[in-house]
């Protein structure tokens, strides 16, 4: 896991560790965010 601060692109929530290391042109999602995304 790799540690930092960020924050959800979707819900505005604070992310403290990531399964990977993020890209700053992508956005980045928190994990309940990310599933629904998924679902879609």
């Amino acid at each position: 896991m790799i540690k930092g601060s960020w924050i959800c692109s979707d819900c505005g929530k604070e992310i403290t560790e990531l399964p990977f290391n993020p890209s700053p042109e992508r956005p980045v999602y928190c994990k309940e965010c990310w599933a629904k995304r998924r679902q879609r």
